[in-house]
C-alpha cells in the first residue's frame, strides 16, 4: 500500500494581499497609526518599494483598510498564535472516584489523595456515593462525607454547586483551582517538601473517565 505524504498545514490567510486586491482604491494604515486613501496601484508600488506586501485587513470597509507587512512574517506570527491557543486549550477530563456512606477514614484518605492527585493534572473530577441497598436512609452520613471531601479539596479546588442526589447515588463535582494550585505547589516547594509517591492504583469499579 502507498503511504499518503503527509504536509503540514499553513495558516490561511482571510484577506487579500498584493494582485488580489482589485478594488481602485484603499485606506492605509501606517505603524505610527496615521491613515491616508490612495489608489489601489500606487500602494501596491509603495508596498514593493519598502519590500513588504499590501495586506487587506478590513475588506468591508469604505475603501477597504489596508496595511503594509511582510506576508512571510504575517504567515509565521499566525501559526505561532495558533500554536498558543492551542496549548491553551487543554482536554479537560472528568474523573471519577465511588464512596459509599459508611467509608472508613483510610480508604477515604486513599481516594480523596487520588482526587487531589487529578484536580493538579488540571481534571475535573466527580466523587459518587453510591448507597446500597437500605442504606439510602443515611443520607445524611452521604452529606457529610461530601463536606469532608469539600474540605479537604478546598486547597486545590473549587465546589461545583451543592451535592445531588439521583436515585441511590449523590454527585458532588469539583473544579480545578489554578491560583490554589500554584500556590499549594509553592508552598510544597518552599518547605522542601519531597515530591508525593506514587499512589497506588485503584480497583477498577471505584474509577470511571469521561
Amino acid at each position: 500500500m502507498k503511504k499518503q505524504k503527509v504536509t503540514t498545514q499553513k495558516p490561511k490567510l482571510t484577506y487579500r494581499v498584493n494582485e488580489q486586491i482589485r478594488v481602485p482604491e484603499v485606506r492605509i494604515i501606517f505603524p505610527d497609526g496615521t491613515q491616508e486613501v490612495m489608489k489601489t496601484i500606487d500602494a501596491k508600488r509603495v508596498a514593493e518599494e519598502r519590500n513588504q506586501d499590501l495586506i487587506e485587513v478590513q475588506p468591508n470597509a469604505e475603501p477597504p483598510v489596508c496595511k503594509f507587512d511582510n506576508l512571510g512574517r504575517l504567515l509565521y506570527k499566525m501559526d505561532k498564535r495558533d500554536k498558543d491557543l492551542k496549548k491553551k486549550q487543554k482536554t479537560t477530563t472528568l474523573k471519577e472516584l465511588r464512596f459509599h456512606p459508611n467509608t472508613d477514614k483510610h480508604d477515604f484518605d486513599f481516594k480523596s489523595a487520588h482526587l487531589e492527585e487529578f484536580l493538579r493534572k488540571g481534571n475535573r473530577v466527580r466523587a459518587t456515593i453510591v448507597f446500597l441497598g437500605r442504606s439510602i436512609i443515611y443520607k445524611d452520613k452521604g452529606l457529610e462525607l461530601a463536606e469532608r471531601l469539600t474540605e479537604r479539596l478546598s486547597i486545590v479546588s473549587t465546589r461545583d454547586g451543592d451535592p445531588k442526589f439521583e436515585g441511590k447515588k449523590l454527585f458532588v463535582y469539583f473544579e480545578p483551582d489554578k491560583k490554589k494550585i500554584d500556590a499549594y505547589e509553592r508552598i510544597k516547594a518552599k518547605t522542601n517538601q519531597p515530591s508525593a509517591a506514587p499512589l497506588a492504583p485503584l480497583a477498577p469499579e471505584d474509577l470511571t473517565e469521561e
